[in-house]
């Protein structure tokens, strides 16, 4: 029964390909150890936010109003205050995460099927966060949909997901920039300046794309030059978000994150940005010989918050409560 079950989610980070991917480049995406939670809690406020209301709507649209998972998704309460750092929102995809859980939880707790079918729920994940989102102007890619469902290290490119293994040889560093940005708002502005200075902006995002297809290649590459083909890749991943930010006016980059750039340096390494920018996470990458205390050092003397935060390689995940 669906008040026995709980369905947890993981959130993403996109390393490269932000906006780009918009126009069909390749992303690459990461989903992350911080998950969302849904339960069904007597007394919930029937679909408490608009993206559990948009998963029942599109359940209900797809299977009818009497149906039992269309019914059960308005009864579901989301616990995702592990996307949170006390009151600020740190941008790891908390909106997609909710939207893929609930999405699970109503299918997988009314179904009689053995095993959740992670095809469905991306399916109808994925059409009701664009639903919720179109709200506020920006329907997205639909890559955190994807890495919530799948989890791990994932290419996603125009809707198709291509799931990968993070090479051993690169540590990944994430850290808080120290303030929130509003991806929805972002992504709007980048579009209207796009219509004015369409060649500026548009050679900053093929830049984008180009370098998102570089660090995708880099998850081939042979094992001794797999450190030196990602950290290439995501240093230009970084300087294509520095030229879309002079193309648009539109500060992308935090301070932090340019000085933790050349903070990394002498570790061998670089930093960017992740999503839409202008704050929220930011990641390092260092070779994995190199000093990891010594370059989480230099990240908080560069004004970073170093982050906890790991492949998940889980996905959604849904099961019985322990009796």
């Amino acid at each position: 029964m669906i008040d026995s079950m709980t369905a947890s989610a993981p959130g993403k980070l996109i390393l490269a390909g932000e906006y780009a991917v918009l126009d069909g480049a390749p992303a690459l995406v990461i989903a992350v150890n911080r998950r969302a939670i849904a339960r069904v809690r007597a007394g919930a406020p029937r679909g408490s936010t608009a993206f559990l209301l948009a998963v029942a709507h599109e359940l209900e649209t797809r299977r009818g109003a009497t149906d039992p998972a269309a019914q059960a998704a308005l009864e579901i309460a989301v616990d995702s205050s592990a996307f949170y750092d006390g009151i600020t929102k740190l941008g790891l995809g908390s909106s997609a995460a909710v939207t893929v859980v609930a999405t699970a939880l109503a299918i997988g707790a009314t179904s009689a099927a053995a095993e959740l079918d992670r095809g469905e729920v991306l399916t109808i994940a994925s059409a009701a966060h664009a639903s919720a989102q179109a709200d506020r102007g920006a329907r997205g890619s639909g890559a955190d949909i994807a890495a919530a469902v799948h989890g791990g290290t994932i290419v996603f490119t125009a809707g198709r997901t291509d799931r990968r293994a993070w090479p051993r040889s690169v540590r990944l560093l994430p850290f808080f920039t120290g303030s929130s940005a509003d991806t929805p708002s972002l992504i709007a502005r980048v579009t209207a300046a796009r219509t004015e200075r369409r060649s500026e902006v548009d050679a900053a995002l093929a830049a984008v794309g180009d370098a998102s297809r570089a660090a995708c290649a880099a998850l081939s590459a042979p094992t001794d030059l797999a450190a030196t083909a990602m950290i290439g890749a995501i240093a230009l991943a970084a300087a294509a978000i520095d030229r879309l930010s002079t193309a648009t006016g539109i500060d992308l980059v935090p301070d932090c994150v340019r000085v933790a750039r050349s903070a990394m340096s002498r570790f061998g390494g670089t930093a960017k940005t992740t999503g839409a920018g202008g704050g929220d996470v930011a990641f390092a990458v260092i070779p994995a010989t190199a000093d990891v205390t010594e370059a989480t050092r230099a990240l908080i003397e560069a004004g970073c918050r170093p982050l906890p935060l790991s492949v998940d390689e889980t996905g959604v995940d849904l099961r019985a409560d322990a009796s």
